[in-house]
């Protein structure tokens, strides 16, 4: 009598991707994209040689009841994406206006390095022909030995 009652009731476990997809009246590849995407409660055992799955018949039921509440969760994920969407946008935003920012402080960059070294070069050609004035008012025996290319300088901002 207990063997005829066991072999009546249905099993709890239903194997098989088949047999999941029979028990909620759906393919098998939309039960395989519930799980991916909705999180059907599947499992897949270790000891199998094959990608094989597994669920419970109670936590399918579950899954199958919690449809409302899983479908106002993912209208708050959506919100949540589209607030993460809007935040990217924002951030794109920004990093634009902060390029050209760095674009623009960069040519004042180059602008002030090269009236830095405009300065130097003519402070350095000053330099150099006080020296060379000092040289052959002190010591002219030391200036005529020199040749002209040694003490001729450009003044500064002049080309050569």
């Amino acid at each position: 009598m207990k063997r005829a009652r066991h072999m009546s009731e249905a099993p709890k476990f239903l194997s098989g991707w088949k047999e999941i997809a029979g028990y909620l009246g759906k393919g098998v590849r939309t039960v395989q994209r519930y799980e991916r995407e909705d999180g059907l409660p599947v499992r897949r055992p270790a000891s199998k040689s094959r990608p094989a799955v597994i669920a419970t018949r109670a936590e399918v039921d579950a899954w199958v009841a919690a449809g409302a509440i899983r479908e106002q969760f993912v209208l708050s994920k959506m919100n949540a994406k589209a607030a993460a969407l809007e935040d990217i946008r924002k951030n794109l935003e920004t990093m634009g206006a902060l390029r050209a920012q760095m674009q623009s402080l960069r040519s004042e960059l180059r602008s002030s390095v090269s009236a830095l070294h405009r300065s130097i070069e003519g402070i350095c050609i000053d330099w150099k022909n006080r020296w060379f004035i000092d040289v052959r008012r002190h010591s002219p025996e030391v200036f005529e030995a020199l040749e002209p290319e040694e003490y001729e300088f450009p003044l500064p901002g002049k080309v050569v």
